[in-house]
């Protein structure tokens, strides 16, 4: 026995729309349009508000200025070296943000010879940091000259 197939629908009938699947919706491409407008609006914004001597940018005249606070501003966030080596939670993000403080300012140095001497202090952090040689009066004095050294580019 043959089974039939199932008659062809009518042409006055309207075919069947698949099943999952949604017609494309006419929001769509205005909603895109206005994130990439608001990225666009936001980034034009910031352009301008910043300007290009902003130190935080570091895409102004004196870029070794920036570098080197830069360098400062991650080094505020560096605890004594005691939390560098023990097992805080928080102790490899102080670490590292101790090698690109030293990164920064022996850039910086390298740009202008004012931040020499940071970059010289932020060195001996550095080797201080691949030795794992962060204990004692030495490394507190290497810890507190870098401080100090920071606290004179405020001024």
């Amino acid at each position: 026995m043959t089974t039939s197939a199932p008659p062809p629908p009518s042409p006055s009938q309207p075919p069947n729309p698949a099943i999952g699947r949604r017609a494309p919706s006419r929001w769509i491409a205005p909603v895109v349009a206005a994130v990439v407008a608001a990225g666009a609006g936001i980034g034009v914004g910031w352009l301008l508000w910043s300007g290009p001597d902003s130190a935080a940018s570091g895409t102004g005249l004196d870029n070794a200025a920036a570098d080197a606070a830069g360098a400062c501003q991650a080094w505020q966030r560096v605890p004594a070296f005691s939390a560098l080596y023990n097992d805080e939670k928080d102790a490899s993000s102080h670490f590292n943000r101790a090698v690109a403080a030293a990164s920064l300012a022996r850039t910086a140095a390298e740009l202008d010879d004012r931040y020499k001497a940071l970059g010289q202090a932020f060195q001996d952090i550095h080797m201080r940091l691949q030795t794992y040689d962060l204990e004692g009066a030495e490394a507190k004095a290497a810890h507190k000259k870098v401080t100090t050294l920071c606290a004179e580019l405020d001024d």
